[in-house]
């Protein structure tokens, strides 16, 4: 019988309350080929129904673990989510419910000798949040939707964001690093703390309501992203 933990979930500077919430959890180490160069999209967790598709097509049920390709076409059902880790990145992305993305470019290159990577999702339906931590230099990781290409440069810091697939961006107060958005009308850069709707073309302050509530999602994100990256396992929940 695995031991039952509490872990207490942290909000954001958004908001001076915390929330704690029960869970059981089980560890899992990562499969991941020791010799391998290139981005590794790996499963870390799966609630509810979550499916791939290698040809965007033929769809089929994944667990935690499992390693995606560039070209996987990865969708979330009703009240389903997963979380996936780029491992040679550093980058962590949750697929809320109801989202569907693909895969669409995951390669190596060098640059002044040090190798770098560049990662494209293309963002097809539903919401994505993305923690990014301390990219390499020269390293990008990119996110496309019907509004535009989100991006984000290499070169340290950290970047936590909220995407949705309609062109809704928000760059969380306590990232070190803007999110900057190429769309019709030129670059913007989303500055932490900050929502830019791409369809008005308005950025605001983020609202301490709904917003909040979103950002504790995240911020428990970003705290799945610290165990990865520091410990190369993570703890998955049931």
């Amino acid at each position: 019988m695995k031991p039952k933990i509490f872990i207490q979930l942290f909000a954001l500077a958004l908001s001076s309350w915390t929330i704690t919430t029960l869970a059981e959890d089980i560890t899992h180490p990562f499969q991941t080929p020791a010799s391998s160069d290139v981005p590794q999209a790996i499963v870390i967790s799966v609630n509810g129904k979550c499916e791939y598709s290698e040809d965007g097509t033929h769809f089929a049920g994944f667990k935690a673990d499992h390693i995606f390709k560039q070209g996987d076409v990865i969708r979330t059902g009703e009240k389903s989510r997963t979380d996936i880790f780029f491992k040679r990145i550093g980058t962590t992305v949750r697929l809320q419910a109801g989202t569907e993305v693909k895969l669409e470019k995951m390669e190596r290159h060098m640059q002044g000798g040090i190798p770098a990577m560049d990662t494209l999702v293309a963002l097809h339906t539903g919401r994505i949040f993305t923690v990014v931590r301390s990219l390499v230099l020269g390293t990008t990781f990119e996110i496309r939707n019907a509004a535009g290409r989100s991006v984000v440069e290499g070169g340290g810091g950290e970047g936590r964001y909220i995407i949705t697939a309609d062109g809704t961006h928000v760059t969380d107060q306590n990232s070190t690093v803007p999110l900057k958005h190429i769309g019709e009308t030129g670059i913007t850069i989303i500055t932490p703390g900050m929502k830019f709707s791409a369809k008005d073309g308005k950025m605001l302050p983020l609202a301490a309501s709904h917003e909040v509530e979103l950002l504790i999602d995240i911020d428990e994100l970003h705290s799945l992203a610290e165990q990865t990256n520091a410990q190369g396992q993570v703890t998955v929940k049931k």
